[in-house]
């Protein structure tokens, strides 16, 4: 089973959508986060997810000292990234993971390392997949995902709208 390790903006994108509940019952995917992520959610997002946490279905990695020496590291190392984003690049590569996020910056960096990126449009193609995700729903919730982000890309939001309408998976 592959490891995801999630950013914050994954989690907190999943919270107005209204969709943690479904994230959570994906059973195809070891789902991780790092202990500064979830410190950094506000009270009302932890009270969402830590019954996840809870019931293991999110893992809550706590960095050792070794690993947070090599997460000030790369914070030292990379402008522009927090304590928080290079946690989930260090775990992620760590782990041999797959890294979720919508950051750009940390995206770029964490690929020019080696580490697979995803975003929140590879988690709706996943959960479409499996079934947990209906296409209408999955089309509603991303035309609601695309006013709370507008930094999404709108092509792939055009190609799966197109998709989905069809009942098509996104290959």
């Amino acid at each position: 089973m592959r490891i995801v390790i999630n950013d914050a903006n994954i989690l907190i994108d999943l919270f107005h959508l209204d969709l943690v509940e479904v994230f959570f019952s994906f059973q195809n995917l070891e789902l991780k986060t790092t202990d500064f992520v979830f410190e950094e959610l506000y009270e009302e997002q932890k009270n969402v997810i830590q019954p996840f946490i809870q019931n293991q279905s999110l893992i809550l990695i706590e960095s050792s000292e070794d690993d947070l020496l090599n997460i000030f590291k790369l914070l030292s190392t990379n402008n522009g990234l927090s304590v928080e984003d290079c946690s989930v690049w260090y775990h992620a590569k760590k782990n041999a993971a797959i890294l979720l996020t919508g950051d750009g910056k940390l995206r770029k960096q964490s690929l020019a390392d080696g580490v697979e990126v995803r975003g929140i449009l590879y988690i709706f193609d996943q959960l479409l997949l499996v079934g947990l995700l209906s296409f209408e729903l999955a089309i509603k919730k991303l035309n609601q995902l695309y006013l709370l982000n507008e930094r999404l890309p709108i092509d792939s939001k055009k190609q799966r709208l197109d998709y989905w309408s069809r009942s098509e998976h996104i290959t």
